[in-house]
């Protein structure tokens, strides 16, 4: 992340976690989708050593923590960090988080059996670079498994033939996707995003050495099989009942586990 995107994570950390209310009960993809729970994708991680890179809040740290493993997470908003490390405490856990970059972790080479995180590689600059650095850690065979907006949520609702459909312009145009984040006090914070292809992502893993055992392009659940706190801002937020329309027709969110099959370092 640049130093302007690390800036302005600092100062939306805490509106984007009294928004976002995530709990500390179950590894979270995305919202509206499946959780660890259900996908099963981490196996048993009682005794594992295990990185949460771009941990954010922590709340995917503390639940991997109530499960038996050793965690430490990695963020490069110093007021993430803080703020899981509150939330840590308040859980009465104890957890390892230290305010760093994805693209240059501080540990050991093969140090970690597994590395994870949720939606967050869309806001690392050098993909490559993190992927690299995500391999060096890990153990032998170990496992990076990650989620991340699809490519497609850069496109627009609009009505076809009286229904519902997405449009998408300049698919293969890496950019940077600019917003303004706009603060519970008034305040403006300027924010930005990495778009790549899905075939960008498949490269960076292959050229890093992973293999990818399972992609899924996550469904959203039925509101009925949804986390109370879900349906909460279903009933009470106007993006998120958005976001809940717009998933009905394309895949939002997805998720990646790969396997190390040879060091790339």
């Amino acid at each position: 992340m640049s130093n302007s995107l690390k800036e302005s994570w600092d100062r939306i950390s805490q509106d984007y976690q009294a928004r976002m209310r995530i709990p500390t009960d179950d590894v979270y993809w995305g919202e509206f989708v499946a959780s660890e729970r259900q996908l099963k994708l981490l196996g048993e991680v009682k005794g594992k050593k295990i990185l949460e890179i771009c941990c954010g809040g922590a709340q995917n740290s503390i639940a991997l923590l109530k499960w038996g493993a050793e965690v430490y997470g990695i963020d490069l908003s110093r007021k993430q960090i803080l703020y899981g490390k509150r939330l840590a405490r308040k859980e009465k856990r104890q957890i390892d988080l230290i305010v760093g970059n994805a693209e240059k972790l501080p540990f050991k080479n093969g140090y970690f059996d597994m590395v994870i995180t949720a939606i967050s590689l869309l806001y690392v600059p050098n993909l490559a670079a993190a992927i690299s650095e995500v391999n060096r850690v890990l153990r032998r065979r170990g496992y990076f498994v990650f989620s991340n907006s699809h490519p497609l949520v850069e496109g627009k609702l609009v009505r076809y033939k009286n229904k519902p459909a997405l449009a998408i312009r300049r698919y293969f145009k890496r950019r940077i996707v600019r917003w303004t984040d706009k603060l519970q006090d008034g305040f403006r914070v300027k924010m930005h995003s990495y778009y790549r292809t899905l075939q960008d992502y498949f490269d960076a893993l292959f050229e890093n050495g992973f293999l990818v055992e399972r992609y899924i392009e996550l469904e959203r659940l039925e509101e009925k099989d949804l986390h109370a706190l879900d349906v909460e801002d279903l009933r009470n937020s106007r993006n998120a009942r958005q976001l809940y329309k717009t998933m009905k027709e394309i895949p939002y969110w997805i998720v990646f586990k790969t396997r190390k099959t040879r060091n790339a370092f």
